[in-house]
């Protein structure tokens, strides 16, 4: 995509320096994923990957605002969950301010956050890279690296169970959306 310089550029006016690195990796984690597994074009991983957080900072009110314009689906959960906001917000914003009409980008960068029941394998790829991208050091990342080198399945079933674990520490609501991702990779990965 000839365009990536302008998104490079835009992003790098909205968003602190950490997470336009951030965004970075994670467009070369797409790109790398893509390559690695096939089934998606590498420079659209590379797209997809790098706008992911394009709304990560923006105010409240505005990821609110574009949140609840977006016309894919929004759960309840999903409503009182800041953290997760971007994701929606910043596919409607790539839709609505820059044209982007490719269904399966704007469902990467939507479902990043809490992933979804019936995944494309370029949103997979997002929501992994995002997981295991370079500047990433939470604990068990080298085990969520090398879970995702074995396969996207692996991954995933991986990185959902630390998502779960997470928000089930934190006493939070589940999306459904997290929980039928869930489900469909683990039961990929059963006898």
């Amino acid at each position: 995509m000839a365009h990536l310089d302008s998104y490079r550029k835009y992003l790098k006016e909205h968003l602190s320096q950490k997470r336009y690195i951030h965004s970075m990796n994670v467009s070369e984690s797409s790109a790398e994923l893509a390559k690695r597994f096939g089934g998606v074009d590498v420079e659209t991983a590379r797209f997809a990957g790098l706008v992911h957080d394009i709304c990560k900072e923006e105010p409240q009110d505005v990821q609110y605002t574009l949140m609840m314009s977006s016309d894919l689906d929004v759960c309840t959960e999903e409503r009182h969950a800041f953290k997760v906001w971007h994701g929606i917000a910043g596919a409607e914003m790539l839709r609505r301010d820059f044209g982007v009409t490719d269904l399966d980008i704007l469902h990467a960068v939507r479902y990043h956050t809490v992933g979804r029941g019936g995944m494309s394998q370029l949103e997979k790829i997002v929501y992994l890279a995002d997981m295991i991208s370079a500047e990433r050091s939470y604990p068990d990342v080298d085990v969520m690296r090398r879970k995702t080198k074995e396969s996207l399945t692996a991954g995933m079933c991986y990185a959902l169970r630390y998502s779960l674990q997470k928000l089930l520490h934190r006493e939070v609501p589940i999306p459904h959306h997290t929980l039928d991702a869930y489900n469909e990779n683990i039961q990929k990965l059963l006898p």
